[in-house]
């Protein structure tokens, strides 16, 4: 089974994730693919971001190994769940979920994780998704925050953890009915 997870920064999509590979299932995650380029490259998310911007090599790379992973893992018979704005997009899924919250709660989020202040973690999310948008409108003509694009909408600001975990299992375990 292949699971793709996608929503908006801070929306818990790498803590649903975890849980859901303790479920057996591969987790492949964009935002890591990502994260680890602009490490290599000393820059911060946002900065790569921009760059991105104007130089789509980059999301291409990050899909073409994100791909790559994925045929990989279900070659072995291994079940996955693909973290990622687009992910969706990227791989053809069983399942695609999307997860959103409310801009306050997933600013707390992103401090907390970030450990920035809530004015730094606000504007990150706001320009990071600014930057997401145009640049996967551009490059690939898709609206991310098109909500036709997936199967399960949830917003993760009315659970925690385990009311999300519910949700999404019972969605899980109904697919392999």
């Amino acid at each position: 089974m292949l699971i793709t997870l996608s929503g908006t920064i801070g929306s818990g999509k790498t803590s649903i994730a975890n849980e859901i590979s303790k479920l057996n299932f591969v987790h492949i995650s964009a935002g890591e693919i990502m994260r680890g380029m602009a490490k290599e490259r000393n820059l911060s998310l946002l900065e790569l971001s921009t760059y991105a911007e104007k130089n789509f090599e980059i999301d291409k790379e990050i899909d073409k190994h994100q791909k790559l992973l994925v045929e990989k893992e279900i070659k072995k018979g291994n079940n996955c769940v693909v973290e990622g704005r687009i992910s969706w997009f990227v791989v053809k899924s069983d399942i695609k979920i999307f997860l959103d919250a409310e801009v306050d709660v997933r600013t707390k989020r992103v401090m907390k994780r970030e450990k920035c202040s809530y004015d730094n973690a606000s504007s990150g999310i706001k320009n990071r998704e600014l930057s997401e948008y145009k640049r996967f409108k551009e490059i690939y003509n898709i609206d991310i925050n098109d909500l036709r694009n997936y199967d399960l909408c949830i917003n993760t600001s009315k659970w925690d953890i385990e009311g999300m975990k519910k949700i999404i299992f019972t969605a899980i375990e109904n697919l392999k009915k």
